[in-house]
């Protein structure tokens, strides 16, 4: 790295909108991780913490597919404040090691780590400033009880189980607060982000033509290019959401907005899921995705793109490889599980492992 990316630790207790905040400044440009979602990682069968956790917490644990059963783990934890404490320890040290590792190796100006529990691990020490995302907790409980399916019991347990968000504040930098509207937390995130002199946008250019974070003053016109090309409209609200559950860059020629691309992703995996329009006269295809290669670069390592976007003869040009080779850059059972999610599988994608020139 030319000099030290500016670490963030996002924080805030469980349905805050931790996740919103996190894909906000991933749009900004931040290389952006997910500590939790690293820890669970550690789980896959053949790591040291999962042998240390079937050799804590028992071997029934072990499934047929030799996956940690999470459902019963967490039973085990939840109900026994000292099982969670020897878990932690099991899993913390290898979360830290994963951590450390990518804020190593990126050249991004900023980096952002969600943790639920950030102050409780060694991460926090490691961060510059410490971030909390906030929301009353009725908001909390509606959110884990209409989009979590929780009942509202479960849904209180939860909550009532964690340490006040009002600690959390009191130790933090800055607090983001997330009620509303996802237009009134994204105005926050860049008013916090300014005020620390970073950048909200990243651009990569060629000749004329620019792949960049959407900027507020072109939300109008890409919601009227996505709803050309939808069956539904998209107000800015939605646009709003989609920035907070995506990555958003668009495609630019001067000033003229030409198209929208959206990504899918987890950790240091990016799918393109969508462009609108599909295609765009001015660019082709394999130019822009040149382009997004470089604007995910520092981030993100690997590049996945469905067969129906980019053509065989298309991906033998830009050097892609066939989707059934990913297990060579990442985990079979991430690569797999985060295709599922985005309703693909293996033989229906390319792929590309994207490094530094």
């Amino acid at each position: 790295m030319a000099e030290k990316s500016f670490i963030i630790g996002l924080t805030g207790n469980i349905a805050s909108g931790k996740s919103a905040v996190r894909n906000y400044l991933a749009n900004f440009g931040a290389m952006t991780i997910d500590a939790d979602l690293t820890a669970k990682d550690s789980y896959l069968p053949g790591t040291p913490a999962w042998q240390a956790i079937l050799d804590h917490f028992g071997d029934d644990l072990r499934g047929f597919d030799d996956q940690i059963n999470r459902s019963r783990l967490g039973r085990i934890v939840f109900s026994d404040p000292q099982q969670l404490i020897a878990l932690e320890q099991i899993v913390h040290p290898y979360v830290t090691e994963a951590i450390l590792k990518q804020i190593n190796e990126t050249d991004r100006p900023f980096i952002v780590i969600e943790a639920i529990k950030l102050f409780e691990s060694d991460i926090a020490q490691h961060c510059d400033q410490i971030w909390t995302v906030a929301a009353d907790m009725e908001v909390r409980l509606n959110r884990m009880v209409e989009n979590r399916g929780h009942s509202e019991e479960h849904a209180r347990k939860k909550i009532d189980a964690q340490p006040p968000q009002e600690e959390k504040i009191a130790r933090s930098n800055a607090t983001i607060w997330n009620n509303n509207r996802f237009s009134d937390t994204y105005q926050q995130t860049v008013e916090a982000v300014k005020a620390l002199g970073l950048p909200v946008s990243r651009e990569i250019k060629q000749d004329l033509f620019s792949l960049r974070t959407i900027d507020e003053s072109e939300m109008m016109r890409a919601c009227e290019i996505i709803a050309s090309h939808a069956v539904q409209d998209c107000p800015d609200e939605r646009l709003y959401q989609l920035l907070s559950k995506k990555l958003v860059p668009i495609l630019g020629y001067l000033e003229e907005l030409l198209q929208i691309q959206r990504l899918s992703t987890r950790q240091d995996l990016a799918l393109l899921t969508n462009q609108a329009p599909f295609k765009c006269e001015e660019f082709d295809t394999i130019e822009t995705l040149q382009l997004l290669q470089e604007w995910l670069l520092g981030a993100y390592n690997l590049l996945v793109v469905p067969h129906d976007i980019l053509s065989a003869k298309q991906a033998w040009q830009a050097g892609f490889l066939p989707g059934e080779d990913g297990s060579k850059f990442i985990s079979e059972q991430i690569y797999v599980s985060f295709l599922k999610a985005n309703g693909l599988m293996p033989g229906e994608v390319w792929i590309k492992k994207l490094v530094q020139a």
